[in-house]
């Protein structure tokens, strides 16, 4: 495992210290776009799972960041009204629920896991463990994905100049092209980027729970707020509801993003998109090596049926488990029960 990447999965005060020992910060050299080659920083495991693991009017309150050379409000969609009320999942959905909760309280592995699944046709949400803080690792990505394409839809730069950036970092887990895009919507500064980053995820989307300090695998372009970025799946799964309805995005850069994130390379489909064929996947995975353990998340928005007219969303954070690879067969069986459920409710 190289410096870089190892870098990646430290706390901020230990690579700090780990910075000041080895003569300041880690090299990691450009990012590629295309194929696997050149040096990069990854928030993805160095090698695949085993073969056999895989299968109206709003409300505007600005906040100034130091080094934010500009303010982004896109009128209809730049702050939502809040989260919705919640809406009573029905009895099949907390019958799953209920299934869903056994199989984390059974799983074969120590860790600490969390789930969450929303049905996107009615708003109906459950979790385990869902308001419970997990590291992010580079999951929290997306969310600078989502603010880089609301500054194309404002008109501040065409999407050629993030289409290639956005699709490497949800490709690869690309940390150094995810780094680029606070790069890009901070006007330069990274950690101005951070800053609106992360109004637009407890301002604007309503994740209260969800604290971004720098950016995955940087932990030295930081806020100085925290030294991991935490985030809930019941936060995510809002997030993913608020993507997939239009809240965040116009139709056409909505539908792009959701497309963008069918393309993840064949080696990280190992967790939310163990799905069987009728099942279009997008989704954006997290993984890190801690010093108590492993991080391994993935969270999407799955689609299916005539015209891939239904969808659900669905989160599944691990972390502090001891031997890589040892969540993949909780989580591989908490999203098979669950897309069992949806495609037998919505045939």
């Amino acid at each position: 495992m190289g410096i870089g990447r190892w870098l990646g999965g430290m706390t901020s005060a230990a690579a700090l210290l780990l910075a000041a020992v080895t003569g300041g910060a880690p090299h990691h050299g450009s990012p590629a776009f295309a194929g696997e080659s050149g040096p990069g920083v990854f928030c993805a495991p160095d090698e695949p799972p085993p073969d056999s693991a895989a299968t109206g009017a709003q409300t505007v309150h600005p906040v100034a960041y130091p080094g934010l050379p500009y303010r982004v409000v896109v009128p209809g969609l730049a702050y939502l009204a809040g989260p919705p009320p919640p809406v009573t999942p029905a009895l099949e959905l907390q019958a799953l629920r209920d299934r869903l909760a056994a199989e984390v309280a059974a799983a074969a592995t120590p860790g600490e896991f969390a789930f969450a699944v929303t049905d996107l046709q009615t708003g109906e949400h459950i979790s385990i463990h869902g308001a419970r803080e997990h590291r992010a690792a580079c999951v929290m990505n997306l969310f600078a994905i989502i603010a880089a394409l609301r500054d194309v839809q404002a008109g501040f730069f065409p999407l050629e100049d993030v289409d290639a950036l956005i699709r490497r970092t949800i490709y690869a887990s690309d940390a150094v092209t995810g780094r680029a895009l606070y790069e890009k919507v901070g006007g330069g500064d990274v950690v101005a980027g951070v800053g609106r980053v992360r109004q637009l995820q407890r301002e604007v989307i309503g994740m209260a729970s969800t604290s971004l300090d720098h950016p995955p695998a940087f932990p030295h372009e930081s806020l100085g707020l925290s030294a991991d970025n935490l985030i809930t799946a019941d936060d995510a799964n809002m997030a993913l509801a608020a993507l997939y309805h239009g809240e965040l995005l116009n139709e056409e850069l909505s539908a792009w993003l959701v497309d963008a994130m069918i393309g993840v390379k064949p080696g990280l489909n190992y967790l939310t998109a163990a799905l069987p064929s009728q099942a279009t996947v997008s989704h954006k995975n997290g993984f890190v090596p801690l010093w108590d353990g492993f991080v391994d998340n993935d969270v999407a928005i799955v689609r299916f049926g005539p015209g891939l007219r239904n969808a659900y969303a669905v989160s599944f954070f691990s972390q502090a488990v001891p031997v890589q690879y040892a969540d993949i067969p909780l989580a591989q069986t908490l999203v098979r029960m669950t897309w069992e459920h949806f495609s037998a409710t919505y045939p």
